[in-house]
């Protein structure tokens, strides 16, 4: 599958998150948008396309069926958002906190997460497709029955990270760094690993790894 990324304009016209805060349609197209602070603030069914949002912050908000088409989002605060039921079409997040985050019946395609903070989220009964986490903190992050294609984890702390019934064939782990990972033995099938992380695995399914003398 080929990577897509946001196809933005290069020409956007200032527009303000605010002016459609208390709208029964809240959505803004070929904008940019830029230091809002949206805490605690109902988003739900917010539709952004063609956006780039930089330096805002929307903790504990409340954005259950938002839209997402062709966006990138520069530094902003998610954390403790709830994400449910939304979907993400070639969208960016660089920088990005998601603390607590929830995903569940969530739809990402062609999305990617560069240098973001996602502990503690959850991703359940989730859609991943062509989805890409480089250089991020996933710690503590709770996946389960989740739709997995083309997952790609690059350089990730994937500390105490859970996998149920979730299938992690192709998706390489071997550049992630961890100190625990949680996940059923079914499902590690076609997981790849590094060397190192192998024996970890072994010792996971049970095996006794001998040390050479």
């Amino acid at each position: 599958m080929k990577k897509e990324t946001p196809k933005i304009p290069e020409v956007l016209e200032e527009k303000s998150l605010q002016s459609v805060l208390f709208e029964e349609d809240r959505e803004l197209v070929r904008s940019s948008i830029y230091q809002e602070d949206l805490s605690d603030s109902n988003l739900q069914k917010l539709i952004l396309s063609k956006c780039i949002v930089t330096r805002c912050s929307f903790p504990r908000s409340h954005m259950v069926k938002a839209d997402f088409t062709d966006v990138r989002f520069v530094n902003c605060d998610f954390s403790n958002v709830d994400l449910s039921e939304s979907l993400f079409h070639r969208v960016e997040f660089i920088d990005c906190k998601f603390i607590g985050s929830q995903f569940t019946n969530a739809h990402l395609s062609h999305t990617t997460f560069t240098n973001c903070v996602l502990n503690v989220s959850n991703f359940i009964d989730v859609t991943l497709k062509g989805t890409q986490f480089s250089c991020s903190s996933l710690k503590q992050v709770n996946v389960a029955h989740a739709k997995v294609k083309q997952l790609i984890l690059d350089k990730c702390d994937i500390d105490d990270c859970s996998f149920h019934e979730t299938s992690l064939n192709g998706v390489d782990i071997s550049t992630c760094t961890y100190n625990s990972f949680q996940a059923s033995q079914d499902i590690l099938s076609g997981l790849i690993v590094s060397k190192e992380q192998a024996i970890g695995f072994a010792r996971l399914l049970g095996l006794t790894v001998k040390e050479e003398m």
